[in-house]
Formats: structure tokens, C-alpha cells, sequence
């Protein structure tokens, strides 16, 4: 029996709870060969992956911007009004 019988079948339900430790590649051998199975078969969920994918990497590369003048006052005002 090879691993590929083996994979379980997923709903969307699932992998959408799972999709953002899938695109982490945080989630364990089985969980994660279940969630290519159904990306495979699944175009919604993999439309939705690769939305997520993209916007992981606009928001990362959206860090390596300097924040605007004044940002740290006044975040350092409300932590110490807070």
C-alpha cells in the first residue's frame, strides 16, 4: 500500500483551516499530502491559496518600508497612556 492510498480526504471546511499552515509548510507529512490532494481537485481552495500566498508576500514585503515620521510617538504615547 503506498502512501497516496493513504491520504485522507479532505472537505474545504478543512483545508481552509488548515491553508495557512499548508503555505507555512508547518503541517505534518500526512496532513500535508492530504491538502495537495485536495488542492489538485479543489479550484476554489487552491484559488484561495494562491490569494493567500500572494497577499503573505505583500504584506512581507510591505514591512521593509520606513514608517512614516511621527509613527513611533505616537504609538509610544498610547502604550503610555494605555
Amino acid at each position: 500500500m503506498s502512501m497516496s492510498d493513504d491520504v485522507k480526504i479532505i472537505q474545504c471546511e478543512e483545508a481552509i483551516r488548515k491553508m495557512l499552515e499548508y503555505i507555512d509548510e508547518e503541517l505534518h507529512q500526512h496532513d500535508h499530502a492530504s491538502m495537495e490532494k485536495h488542492l489538485e481537485s479543489c479550484r476554489e481552495c487552491y484559488s484561495r491559496m494562491e490569494f493567500e500566498q500572494r497577499l503573505k508576500s505583500m504584506v512581507k514585503d510591505s514591512g521593509s518600508e520606513p514608517a512614516p515620521p511621527g509613527l513611533n510617538k505616537r504609538i509610544n504615547k498610547i502604550i503610555k497612556d494605555y
